[in-house]
Protein backbone atom coordinates (compact mmCIF):
# COMPACT_ATOMS: atom_id res chain seq x y z
CA UNK A 1 0.00 0.00 0.00
CA UNK A 2 1.31 3.32 -0.94
CA UNK A 3 1.80 6.12 2.04
CA UNK A 4 0.09 9.47 1.31
CA UNK A 5 2.81 12.22 2.31
CA UNK A 6 0.10 14.39 2.86
CA UNK A 7 -0.90 12.11 5.95
CA UNK A 8 2.71 11.72 7.05
CA UNK A 9 2.93 15.64 7.38
CA UNK A 10 -0.21 15.77 9.24
CA UNK A 11 1.02 13.20 11.53
CA UNK A 12 4.20 15.06 12.63
CA UNK A 13 2.49 18.15 13.03
CA UNK A 14 0.10 16.38 15.58
CA UNK A 15 2.87 14.74 17.31
CA UNK A 16 5.26 18.31 17.28
CA UNK A 17 1.67 19.97 18.82
CA UNK A 18 1.64 17.25 21.03
CA UNK A 19 4.98 17.50 22.65
CA UNK A 20 5.12 21.02 22.75
CA UNK A 21 1.73 22.18 23.53
CA UNK A 22 1.99 25.88 21.90
CA UNK A 23 3.64 27.13 18.18
CA UNK A 24 5.37 30.04 17.71
CA UNK A 25 6.62 32.30 15.29
CA UNK A 26 10.20 34.20 14.87
CA UNK A 27 9.77 37.77 12.58
CA UNK A 28 11.46 41.05 11.98
CA UNK A 29 9.98 43.95 12.39
CA UNK A 30 12.28 46.68 11.70
CA UNK A 31 16.17 46.45 10.62
CA UNK A 32 18.30 48.78 8.76
CA UNK A 33 19.06 48.28 5.35
CA UNK A 34 22.45 50.19 5.50
CA UNK A 35 24.64 51.44 8.25
CA UNK A 36 28.01 53.24 8.29
CA UNK A 37 30.32 51.41 10.06
CA UNK A 38 30.96 52.30 13.47
CA UNK A 39 26.74 53.44 13.18
CA UNK A 40 24.50 51.38 15.31
CA UNK A 41 21.11 50.25 14.59
CA UNK A 42 18.28 48.59 16.02
CA UNK A 43 16.74 45.15 14.96
CA UNK A 44 13.84 44.29 16.22
CA UNK A 45 12.70 40.65 16.58
CA UNK A 46 9.63 39.12 17.92
CA UNK A 47 8.46 35.51 19.52
CA UNK A 48 4.74 35.40 19.43
CA UNK A 49 2.99 31.94 20.64
CA UNK A 50 -0.47 31.10 19.72
CA UNK A 51 -1.70 31.46 23.19
CA UNK A 52 -0.30 32.57 26.50
CA UNK A 53 2.53 29.53 26.22
CA UNK A 54 3.29 30.63 30.62
CA UNK A 55 5.27 27.43 30.92
CA UNK A 56 7.81 28.86 28.05
CA UNK A 57 11.02 30.51 27.73
CA UNK A 58 12.68 31.99 25.51
CA UNK A 59 16.43 32.53 25.98
CA UNK A 60 17.89 34.69 23.21
CA UNK A 61 21.66 36.47 23.48
CA UNK A 62 22.87 38.15 20.32
CA UNK A 63 26.32 36.82 19.39
CA UNK A 64 28.26 39.32 17.58
CA UNK A 65 31.18 38.67 14.84
CA UNK A 66 33.93 40.11 13.41
CA UNK A 67 32.16 42.34 10.77
CA UNK A 68 29.99 43.28 13.47
CA UNK A 69 29.02 44.11 16.90
CA UNK A 70 25.71 43.39 18.47
CA UNK A 71 24.19 43.80 22.03
CA UNK A 72 20.73 43.40 23.86
CA UNK A 73 19.00 47.20 23.97
CA UNK A 74 15.67 45.52 25.48
CA UNK A 75 13.01 43.14 25.96
CA UNK A 76 9.77 42.81 26.62
CA UNK A 77 6.84 39.97 26.68
CA UNK A 78 2.90 40.84 26.74
CA UNK A 79 -0.12 39.40 26.08
CA UNK A 80 -1.57 40.59 23.17
CA UNK A 81 -5.19 39.30 22.07
CA UNK A 82 -4.31 36.23 24.43
CA UNK A 83 -1.14 35.72 22.59
CA UNK A 84 2.18 35.61 24.29
CA UNK A 85 4.52 38.18 22.23
CA UNK A 86 8.26 38.49 23.28
CA UNK A 87 9.91 41.39 21.60
CA UNK A 88 13.60 42.25 21.41
CA UNK A 89 15.52 44.92 20.59
CA UNK A 90 18.95 44.38 19.39
CA UNK A 91 21.73 46.84 18.73
CA UNK A 92 23.84 45.82 15.70
CA UNK A 93 27.20 48.02 14.72
CA UNK A 94 29.36 47.40 11.58
CA UNK A 95 32.83 46.88 12.41
CA UNK A 96 34.14 46.85 8.47
CA UNK A 97 32.66 47.65 4.75
CA UNK A 98 30.53 45.08 2.67
CA UNK A 99 27.18 43.22 3.17
CA UNK A 100 26.61 41.82 6.54
CA UNK A 101 24.55 38.64 6.85
CA UNK A 102 23.55 38.53 10.48
CA UNK A 103 21.83 35.37 11.47
CA UNK A 104 20.80 34.91 15.36
CA UNK A 105 20.07 31.53 17.37
CA UNK A 106 17.24 31.04 20.11
CA UNK A 107 16.77 28.43 22.79
CA UNK A 108 12.98 28.06 23.44
CA UNK A 109 12.55 25.91 27.19
CA UNK A 110 8.91 24.15 27.32
CA UNK A 111 8.57 23.14 31.21
CA UNK A 112 5.40 20.57 31.31
CA UNK A 113 2.81 21.37 33.92
CA UNK A 114 3.01 18.11 35.28
CA UNK A 115 6.78 19.09 36.00
CA UNK A 116 5.83 22.20 37.47
CA UNK A 117 3.32 20.18 39.96
CA UNK A 118 5.96 17.37 41.02
CA UNK A 119 8.28 19.79 42.21
CA UNK A 120 6.03 22.10 43.96
CA UNK A 121 4.46 19.62 46.00
CA UNK A 122 7.73 18.03 46.30
CA UNK A 123 6.85 14.29 45.02
CA UNK A 124 9.71 11.87 45.74
CA UNK A 125 12.51 11.14 43.32
CA UNK A 126 11.24 14.76 41.28
CA UNK A 127 14.31 17.15 42.70
CA UNK A 128 14.23 19.66 39.46
CA UNK A 129 12.03 20.87 36.77
CA UNK A 130 12.00 19.11 33.20
CA UNK A 131 12.71 20.74 30.36
CA UNK A 132 12.18 20.07 26.56
CA UNK A 133 14.96 22.22 24.91
CA UNK A 134 14.77 23.53 21.18
CA UNK A 135 17.07 25.57 19.68
CA UNK A 136 15.29 27.78 16.51
CA UNK A 137 16.74 29.66 13.95
CA UNK A 138 15.99 33.82 13.45
CA UNK A 139 14.96 35.04 10.49
CA UNK A 140 18.04 36.18 8.50
CA UNK A 141 18.68 39.78 8.33
CA UNK A 142 21.23 41.78 5.42
CA UNK A 143 22.82 45.13 6.17
CA UNK A 144 24.55 47.44 4.05
CA UNK A 145 27.66 48.36 5.99
CA UNK A 146 29.29 51.35 4.33
CA UNK A 147 32.80 52.82 4.59
CA UNK A 148 33.47 55.24 7.26
CA UNK A 149 36.41 57.67 8.16
CA UNK A 150 34.56 59.54 10.69
CA UNK A 151 35.70 59.27 14.48
CA UNK A 152 32.75 59.03 15.20
CA UNK A 153 28.78 58.56 14.24
CA UNK A 154 25.94 60.06 15.32
CA UNK A 155 24.59 63.67 16.63
CA UNK A 156 27.41 64.67 18.05
CA UNK A 157 28.52 68.19 19.70
CA UNK A 158 31.81 69.31 20.78
CA UNK A 159 32.12 72.23 23.73
CA UNK A 160 35.12 73.80 25.56
CA UNK A 161 35.02 75.21 29.05
CA UNK A 162 37.97 77.45 30.59
CA UNK A 163 39.42 79.68 33.32
CA UNK A 164 39.66 83.15 32.41
CA UNK A 165 42.70 83.03 29.77
CA UNK A 166 45.48 85.23 32.45
CA UNK A 167 47.00 83.52 34.50
CA UNK A 168 50.39 84.24 36.38
CA UNK A 169 53.54 81.77 35.37
CA UNK A 170 53.97 78.57 36.93
CA UNK A 171 49.78 78.65 37.64
CA UNK A 172 47.60 76.40 36.25
CA UNK A 173 45.17 77.11 33.84
CA UNK A 174 42.25 74.85 33.82
CA UNK A 175 40.47 73.34 30.51
CA UNK A 176 37.31 71.18 30.05
CA UNK A 177 36.40 69.28 26.74
CA UNK A 178 32.47 68.04 26.58
CA UNK A 179 31.52 65.90 24.00
CA UNK A 180 28.05 65.55 23.94
CA UNK A 181 24.78 64.02 21.72
CA UNK A 182 24.04 60.08 20.77
CA UNK A 183 26.04 58.10 18.40
CA UNK A 184 29.23 55.39 19.38
CA UNK A 185 30.36 58.11 22.12
CA UNK A 186 31.64 54.61 23.53
CA UNK A 187 34.26 54.53 20.84
CA UNK A 188 35.51 58.26 21.60
CA UNK A 189 39.45 58.49 21.56
CA UNK A 190 40.95 61.16 24.42
CA UNK A 191 42.17 64.23 23.21
CA UNK A 192 45.76 65.16 23.69
CA UNK A 193 47.23 68.49 24.00
CA UNK A 194 50.72 68.92 23.02
CA UNK A 195 51.52 71.91 23.68
CA UNK A 196 56.05 73.87 23.02
CA UNK A 197 56.87 74.92 26.87
CA UNK A 198 53.78 74.19 28.10
CA UNK A 199 53.26 71.53 30.98
CA UNK A 200 50.02 69.64 30.59
CA UNK A 201 48.22 67.40 32.97
CA UNK A 202 45.10 65.50 31.81
CA UNK A 203 42.72 63.11 33.49
CA UNK A 204 40.83 60.11 32.10
CA UNK A 205 37.80 60.79 30.19
CA UNK A 206 34.79 60.70 32.52
CA UNK A 207 31.75 58.81 30.74
CA UNK A 208 28.16 59.46 31.81
CA UNK A 209 26.18 57.30 28.87
CA UNK A 210 23.87 55.03 28.93
CA UNK A 211 22.27 52.33 25.47
CA UNK A 212 19.91 54.26 23.38
CA UNK A 213 18.78 53.38 19.62
CA UNK A 214 21.55 54.81 17.80
CA UNK A 215 24.14 53.83 20.02
CA UNK A 216 25.22 55.51 23.10
CA UNK A 217 23.30 58.95 24.51
CA UNK A 218 24.63 60.81 27.02
CA UNK A 219 28.21 62.86 27.60
CA UNK A 220 31.92 62.55 27.95
CA UNK A 221 34.32 65.05 30.22
CA UNK A 222 37.83 65.71 30.21
CA UNK A 223 39.57 68.04 32.22
CA UNK A 224 42.70 69.60 31.98
CA UNK A 225 45.19 71.54 33.63
CA UNK A 226 48.18 73.88 31.95
CA UNK A 227 51.20 75.24 33.30
CA UNK A 228 53.46 77.42 31.28
CA UNK A 229 56.22 80.48 32.20
CA UNK A 230 55.04 82.20 28.51
CA UNK A 231 52.07 82.92 26.56
CA UNK A 232 50.67 80.55 24.74
CA UNK A 233 47.66 79.23 22.39
CA UNK A 234 45.62 76.04 22.70
CA UNK A 235 44.95 75.23 18.63
CA UNK A 236 41.48 74.49 17.77
CA UNK A 237 40.22 70.87 19.00
CA UNK A 238 38.91 69.22 16.05
CA UNK A 239 36.89 66.31 15.35
CA UNK A 240 35.38 64.68 12.62
CA UNK A 241 31.62 63.27 13.20
CA UNK A 242 29.74 61.36 10.46
CA UNK A 243 26.00 63.54 11.30
CA UNK A 244 23.54 60.87 10.74
CA UNK A 245 21.07 63.95 10.67
CA UNK A 246 22.34 65.23 7.65
CA UNK A 247 23.97 61.99 6.14
CA UNK A 248 27.10 63.92 5.69
CA UNK A 249 30.64 63.86 7.64
CA UNK A 250 31.10 67.29 9.65
CA UNK A 251 34.20 68.41 11.21
CA UNK A 252 33.87 70.04 14.67
CA UNK A 253 35.94 72.65 15.97
CA UNK A 254 36.53 75.09 18.71
CA UNK A 255 38.19 78.48 18.84
CA UNK A 256 41.68 78.95 19.66
CA UNK A 257 42.28 79.99 22.78
CA UNK A 258 45.14 82.58 24.07
CA UNK A 259 46.42 82.35 27.41
CA UNK A 260 48.01 85.39 28.81
CA UNK A 261 51.18 84.41 31.38
CA UNK A 262 51.86 87.13 33.56
CA UNK A 263 55.39 87.31 35.84
CA UNK A 264 55.17 85.58 38.90
CA UNK A 265 57.42 85.68 41.94
CA UNK A 266 60.82 84.60 40.94
CA UNK A 267 62.81 82.58 43.28
CA UNK A 268 66.15 85.45 43.41
CA UNK A 269 64.19 88.05 43.90
CA UNK A 270 62.45 86.50 47.16
CA UNK A 271 66.12 86.25 47.73
CA UNK A 272 67.93 89.45 46.91
CA UNK A 273 69.38 91.25 50.31
CA UNK A 274 67.19 94.65 51.65
CA UNK A 275 68.08 97.88 50.18
CA UNK A 276 69.31 99.53 53.57
CA UNK A 277 70.40 103.16 51.52
CA UNK A 278 66.17 103.35 51.25
CA UNK A 279 64.88 105.33 53.96
CA UNK A 280 61.22 103.65 53.93
CA UNK A 281 63.19 100.31 54.02
CA UNK A 282 65.00 101.40 57.16
CA UNK A 283 61.68 102.20 58.78
CA UNK A 284 59.99 99.44 58.28
CA UNK A 285 62.36 97.57 59.53
CA UNK A 286 63.01 99.82 62.72
CA UNK A 287 59.44 99.07 63.11
CA UNK A 288 59.91 95.22 63.21
CA UNK A 289 62.92 95.45 65.51
CA UNK A 290 60.16 97.72 67.70
CA UNK A 291 57.68 94.88 68.20
CA UNK A 292 59.92 92.29 68.66
CA UNK A 293 61.49 94.21 71.55
CA UNK A 294 58.29 95.42 72.83
CA UNK A 295 56.94 91.57 72.71
CA UNK A 296 59.95 90.52 74.91
CA UNK A 297 59.58 93.17 77.00
CA UNK A 298 56.27 92.93 77.47
CA UNK A 299 56.78 89.14 78.36
CA UNK A 300 59.38 89.57 80.79
CA UNK A 301 56.56 91.90 82.86
CA UNK A 302 54.64 89.31 82.91
CA UNK A 303 56.70 87.09 83.55
CA UNK A 304 57.87 88.45 86.73
CA UNK A 305 54.68 90.13 87.72
CA UNK A 306 53.04 85.87 88.06
CA UNK A 307 55.90 85.58 90.49
CA UNK A 308 54.77 88.34 92.70
CA UNK A 309 51.17 87.68 92.99
CA UNK A 310 49.68 87.24 96.14
CA UNK A 311 49.38 82.83 97.24
CA UNK A 312 47.12 82.12 99.76
CA UNK A 313 48.80 80.60 102.71
CA UNK A 314 47.62 76.90 103.14
CA UNK A 315 46.99 75.38 106.68
CA UNK A 316 48.83 72.60 108.30
CA UNK A 317 47.61 71.15 111.59
CA UNK A 318 50.57 71.31 112.58
CA UNK A 319 50.69 74.56 112.74
CA UNK A 320 49.80 75.26 116.04
CA UNK A 321 52.44 73.14 117.46
CA UNK A 322 54.53 75.72 119.80
CA UNK A 323 57.10 73.24 120.66
CA UNK A 324 59.05 69.99 119.18
CA UNK A 325 57.01 67.98 121.82
CA UNK A 326 53.79 68.82 120.57
CA UNK A 327 54.68 68.74 117.14
CA UNK A 328 55.82 64.89 117.81
CA UNK A 329 52.43 64.38 119.67
CA UNK A 330 50.57 65.83 116.55
CA UNK A 331 52.08 63.68 114.20
CA UNK A 332 51.88 60.70 116.13
CA UNK A 333 47.96 61.11 116.41
CA UNK A 334 47.92 61.35 112.65
CA UNK A 335 49.13 57.86 112.10
CA UNK A 336 50.84 58.10 108.76
CA UNK A 337 54.10 56.54 107.93
CA UNK A 338 55.70 59.12 105.95
CA UNK A 339 55.97 61.13 109.48
CA UNK A 340 58.07 58.68 111.44
CA UNK A 341 61.30 59.49 110.20
CA UNK A 342 60.43 62.98 111.60
CA UNK A 343 59.33 61.84 114.43
CA UNK A 344 62.72 60.09 114.79
CA UNK A 345 64.52 63.09 114.30
CA UNK A 346 62.85 65.28 116.67
CA UNK A 347 63.14 62.89 119.69
CA UNK A 348 66.64 62.77 118.84
CA UNK A 349 66.54 66.72 118.66
CA UNK A 350 68.62 66.75 115.70
CA UNK A 351 66.24 69.11 113.95
CA UNK A 352 64.29 71.93 115.72
CA UNK A 353 60.33 72.62 115.51
CA UNK A 354 60.92 75.56 112.42
CA UNK A 355 62.81 73.08 110.15
CA UNK A 356 60.84 70.58 111.13
CA UNK A 357 58.01 72.14 110.07
CA UNK A 358 59.57 73.39 106.62
CA UNK A 359 60.20 70.24 105.90
CA UNK A 360 56.95 68.46 106.68
CA UNK A 361 55.38 71.36 104.17
CA UNK A 362 58.17 70.35 101.81
CA UNK A 363 56.67 66.72 101.75
CA UNK A 364 53.58 68.13 101.63
CA UNK A 365 53.71 70.03 98.64
CA UNK A 366 55.52 67.56 96.41
CA UNK A 367 52.76 64.66 97.35
CA UNK A 368 50.17 66.64 95.58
Amino acid sequence: MKRNPGNILLLWLLSAAALWGETYRWEVLKAPESLRVGQSGVIRYTCTFEGSAANYTVEFKPQGSDAYRVQMLTQDDRIVKGRRVETFDVLVTPLRGGMIDLRQEALIRHTTFASIENATIGRDNVKKYDFNDEKTSLPAVGIRAEENSAALTGRITVEVKSDRPMVRAHEPFHLSVYVRGSGNLDQFVPYELNISGVTVFAEPPQKSITPASDGYEGEIRQEFALIAEKSYVIAPLRLRVFDTAENRIKELKTLPIHVEVSEGYEPSTLLDPPDLSDTSTLKRYALYAALVLGGAGIGEAVRRLWRLRPRRKIKYFWDEAKTSKELVLLLSLAGEKRYNEMIGLLEAGEIGLGEAKKRLASYSNRSE
